[in-house]
């Protein structure tokens, strides 16, 4: 095994001095590379679970099996309001008993209350 290398650090009489009036032993903060762990690490061997070895279904109840892809939130959004406005495209609508088509009103709802007391910055209304 080749010989450890030597650190950098003050020359020793200042070292002890440093220990003095620190009331310790020093501990310097550098990282070296013999000091840490190696970056490149092995893949992890994960054990096969007691439900692999079940027929059937039972393959679906593997945790391990249940990660996707993490899914991209604005383009779903997107993906969504599309088939919403190709639903409403292709619904028909609905006729009444006399075979016209009911004619659409747009109800504004009262906005509900807000909950305790409000107060207006702007100043009285």
């Amino acid at each position: 095994m080749p010989p450890t290398p030597k650190h950098r650090d003050v020359a020793p009489f200042l070292s002890r001095v440093r220990d003095f009036f620190l009331g310790r032993s020093h501990k310097t903060a550098h990282r070296f590379a013999d000091t840490v762990s190696r970056r490149t690490q092995p893949h992890p061997d994960i054990p096969r679970g007691q439900l692999d070895s079940f027929s059937q279904s039972y393959f679906a109840r593997d945790p391990r099996r249940a990660v996707r892809q993490p899914i991209d939130l604005v383009e779903e959004h997107k993906r969504l309001l599309a088939a919403k406005e190709a639903a409403e495209k292709n619904a028909e609508p609905k006729k009444t008993c006399d075979g016209e088509e009911p004619v659409k009103t747009k109800a504004r709802k009262k906005p509900l209350p807000t909950p305790g007391n409000y107060h207006s910055w702007e100043g009285p209304d």
